[in-house]
């Protein structure tokens, strides 16, 4: 072989492997940029977060009449979430059901347009994959959780709940990514409605943005703390849920406490024991005031509800000096999660005896309590005037709609402890 054609050959070869080697380094900009730009969408979604929940409602409601907001916030019911009127918790039947989880392939193909691409060839298949690999919040567990299969609010033996198995993660892979494809449709012209078509998971869940029979919904129980002083007054509690904690509702402030219908411990008995709203309360004070870990799911110890805080918070329910409500149950807009309305009056001494050893600060974020005193927290003053001047952009749907149904039932909330709760 002559050396001309040598070169020749080997000039060949160099300039093949330097086409191969810049299409494997475009082909890794490309997964790259979609990666960041996944991030950057989510940003802008904790960003506009009011903005998007005021769209969302407003889809909501035009899509299905039924639906109303709750006090002019963008927390949405219908008249068969909720009972006529407030009711003790302990009115309120939890059972269990054995059932598989729905699986919806519209919703899961819908899902995946928001997704990044994980390699060249190949999107991530999960809502929640690429977010734990490119977003991940401090607080990020596929943690069993319990799923709503149907709600009767209006059975004549009292509201009646139907549970049956579910994994955290699907709630992240519906909730989220309806969420996500929210805020992509508007980025272009934000706080307009976008066209169905560019939204198709919530199109599908148009007509019934419930569907409990054909997706996931694993329901959250809010609750807003009210501290009621020997006057009658009312004062309230929020968590300022910090970005980069958790994995939903990051930047905005929620109901204290709030937390999923979940087990507390891998028994295979915590179904009949944590499948209980109250206890679900319970321990979410003694995680978000109290700064306890969280109870994870992640052992085989069930809870003792005998030991303290449990056995004080049970012993005010039953003397009356704490007395929990149930409101019926409402959807967030924005992502369309489910969230059980409670409300929990305690007498001020008795609050402060439980709750002597606040903290500041948990897991989730920051404890919005008002003046603090020789450690004893006071709240924010429950009335109009307060409620008007939170900020609306940063309030969380629940958040925003518990404290307008405080207002409308004050009269019930604050009436005093006239006679104990089972």
């Amino acid at each position: 072989m002559n050396t001309q054609l040598l070169l020749g050959l080997l000039g060949a070869l160099t300039a093949i492997g330097g086409l191969y080697y810049a299409w494997r380094a475009l082909d890794h900009a490309a997964v790259e940029q979609s990666r960041a730009t996944f991030v950057k969408e989510r940003t802008d979604l904790r960003h506009r977060f009011g903005q998007l929940c005021e769209t969302a409602a407003d889809m909501q409601v035009l899509a299905r009449p039924s639906l109303e907001r709750i006090g002019g916030s963008s927390l949405l019911w219908e008249e068969t979430m909720r009972p006529p009127a407030p009711l003790p918790l302990s009115a309120v039947v939890v059972e269990w059901q054995d059932a598989l989880p729905p699986v919806n392939l519209a919703l899961l193909r819908a899902a995946r347009r928001c997704l990044p691409k994980e390699s060249k060839a190949h999107r991530y298949e999960r809502y929640s994959s690429a977010m734990g690999a490119l977003a991940r919040p401090t607080l990020f567990e596929d943690r069993p959780s319990f799923r709503l299969t149907s709600a009767n609010w209006s059975d004549p033996g009292g509201p009646r709940l139907v549970f049956s198995n579910g994994q955290y993660f699907d709630l992240v892979d519906q909730n989220e990514a309806v969420a996500h494809e929210l805020a992509v449709a508007t980025s272009h012209i934000p706080g307009e409605r976008p066209p169905w078509r560019a939204v198709p998971m919530r199109r599908l869940l148009a007509d019934d943005p419930l569907l409990l029979e054909g997706r996931v919904v694993l329901p959250a129980v809010g609750t807003l703390t009210l501290r009621r002083t020997p006057d009658g007054q009312g004062t309230f509690f929020l968590l300022y849920r910090e970005a980069g904690h958790v994995a939903t509702g990051e930047g905005t402030y929620g109901p204290l406490p709030a937390g999923m219908v979940q087990p507390a411990s891998f028994s295979p008995l915590a179904h009949r024991q944590d499948l209980d709203l109250w206890r679900t309360v319970m321990r979410e004070y003694n995680e978000e005031l109290l700064g306890a870990p969280e109870a994870r799911g992640d052992s085989g110890t069930e809870v003792n509800y005998d030991q303290p805080p449990y056995s004080l918070l049970n012993a005010a329910l039953a003397d009356g000096s704490l007395r929990v409500w149930c409101l019926g149950m409402a959807l967030e807009p924005l992502n369309l999660a489910v969230c059980i309305l409670t409300v929990a009056v305690f007498e001020a001494d008795t609050f402060d005896t439980i709750f002597a050893d606040a903290v500041e600060r948990n897991e989730e974020g920051i404890v919005i309590s008002g003046p603090r005193s020789n450690g004893t927290i006071t709240g924010l003053p429950l009335d109009a005037a307060s409620v008007n001047d939170l900020p609306p952009s940063r309030m969380s749907s629940p958040a925003a709609g518990l404290l307008q149904l405080a207002l409308r039932h004050r009269n019930v909330l604050l009436s005093g402890p006239d006679h104990p709760q089972a």
